[in-house]
């Protein structure tokens, strides 16, 4: 085999991002339309993506916790309860339309590449194990942001780095798959490791 570790995203790499989005976007609106007192959950949910996207900007600790309370402080909602909902709708409901647009072809290829020697490790920003589950995969290693050894988003490359040396790989021996150019791809660039957008991905990339 041409490579004999493959790192993979998650979110949009291991599935189609783009209809889980829509769908979820819809029940979402089906779901608080019949609960108007509820409003400002969806307003929570919202705020939560936003400071994302500020957070890996900003490189800060305990992102993941920071993450949560601030949305809920900004939205009027007690910590807890906040964190229920997004765990809920961010991680628990869209399990099922997950396993619906998995990209059965890199999965495919994945578990192929995995019996014949090949070890996968997959690294995320959000929390694996139940999405890792629904796909049907069963990587080697599983990673996410807030892990207390990785404790960093991408594109910083600090994580993945951090995991080739705890897993002893040669970066010349590594495939980073991703869908984000702007984390994805820097991550792997400025880990130096080869990267290819799950877009373009073929099974003979890996031969």
């Amino acid at each position: 085999m041409k490579y004999r570790a493959l790192v993979l995203d998650l979110d949009g790499t291991l599935y189609c991002q783009f209809p889980v989005r829509a769908i979820m976007a819809l029940r979402l609106a089906g779901y608080y339309l019949l609960r108007p007192h509820r409003i400002r959950e969806v307003l929570l949910l919202r705020k939560y993506r936003q400071l994302r996207e500020e957070l890996y900007r900003a490189e800060c600790e305990d992102f993941a916790a920071q993450q949560v309370r601030e949305a809920a402080r900004s939205c009027g909602i007690d910590a807890e309860q906040a964190e229920r909902v997004i765990t809920s709708w961010m991680i628990h409901k869209p399990l099922k339309v997950i396993e619906i647009f998995r990209r059965r072809k890199l999965v495919d290829a994945v578990k192929k590449f995995q019996q014949s020697g090949g070890m996968v490790v997959v690294y995320s920003d959000y929390p694996v194990k139940e999405k890792l589950e629904a796909l049907k995969l069963k990587p080697d290693y599983s990673y996410w942001s807030n892990d207390g050894f990785i404790n960093c988003m991408k594109p910083n490359p600090d994580g993945l780095k951090k995991i080739i040396a705890a897993l002893g790989l040669d970066r010349a021996e590594i495939l980073y798959i991703g869908d984000r150019e702007d984390k994805d791809g820097m991550c792997a660039r400025n880990a130096g490791v080869a990267y290819i957008d799950v877009r373009n991905f073929r099974e003979e990339n890996l031969s």
